[in-house]
C-alpha cells in the first residue's frame, strides 16, 4: 500500500490582517501619522517636541525653535510631510537640530544683520532684487564663496513659491550648500 503524501499548501493572509492594510508605507510617514496627533497634516511644535523626547532627544525652548528654523523651511509655521520627510531621511537628523555652536551663531547672527539690511520693507522676507542684494553682500564677506554658491537660484530656495525668500528657506539653503560645515 502506497503511503499518501499529502503536501501542505500555504495561503497567503489577506492584506487586511497586516498593521496599516497591508500596504508597506515609508516609516518617515508612520511617525509623521503618530506624532500628527490632531491629524491636521501638519507638525506643531509641541507634537515636534514629543516626537524628539519619545525618541529621546529632548529639546529646550532654544533648541525647539532652532529645530524649527531648520525644519520649517518654507517658514509657513508648520512641518508639513515633505519637510518631515526630508529631515527624517537624514541619517544624522537628530544632529541637525542641534543649537549652532559659538561660530556658527556669529554666522547666523551676521547673516541675519545683513538680511535685515536689504528688508527695505520689513517683512521678514526677501523679493529677488533684495535676495540679490544680500548674496553680493555675503559674497563681499567671504561668507559665500562665488564661484562655488554661484546657484543662488532664488526659485529653488524660494520652496514656499511665493516670490520671496524667508530667513527659514535661506537658511535651509545655508545648511544645503554646507555653510555652517565650514564652522565645525
Amino acid at each position: 500500500m502506497a503511503a499518501n503524501k499529502i503536501t501542505k499548501q500555504v495561503i497567503p493572509l489577506s492584506p487586511s490582517r497586516f498593521a496599516f492594510g497591508g500596504g508597506t508605507k515609508p516609516i518617515s510617514e508612520v511617525m509623521f501619522n503618530k506624532y500628527d496627533t490632531d491629524k491636521n497634516g501638519s507638525i506643531s511644535r509641541d507634537e515636534l517636541r514629543s516626537l524628539c523626547y519619545d525618541l529621546g532627544y529632548y529639546l529646550s525652548d532654544d533648541e525647539l525653535a532652532w529645530a524649527w528654523t531648520v525644519m520649517d523651511k518654507d517658514g509657513s509655521g508648520m512641518i508639513d510631510y515633505s519637510e518631515f520627510a526630508e529631515w527624517w531621511k537624514t541619517s544624522s537628523r537628530f544632529e541637525h537640530l542641534k543649537m549652532p555652536n559659538e561660530k556658527e551663531a556669529i554666522l547666523l547672527s551676521r547673516v541675519a544683520e545683513i538680511c535685515r539690511s536689504h528688508d527695505t520693507h520689513n517683512t521678514g522676507t526677501l523679493d529677488r532684487a533684495q535676495f540679490t542684494s544680500v548674496c553680493q553682500a555675503l559674497t563681499q564677506e567671504d561668507i559665500l564663496n562665488a564661484s562655488e554658491h554661484q546657484a543662488c537660484n532664488f526659485d529653488e530656495i524660494d520652496r514656499g513659491h511665493d516670490g520671496r525668500i524667508n530667513f527659514n528657506e535661506l537658511i535651509a539653503w545655508f545648511k544645503n550648500v554646507g555653510l555652517f560645515d565650514m564652522c565645525q
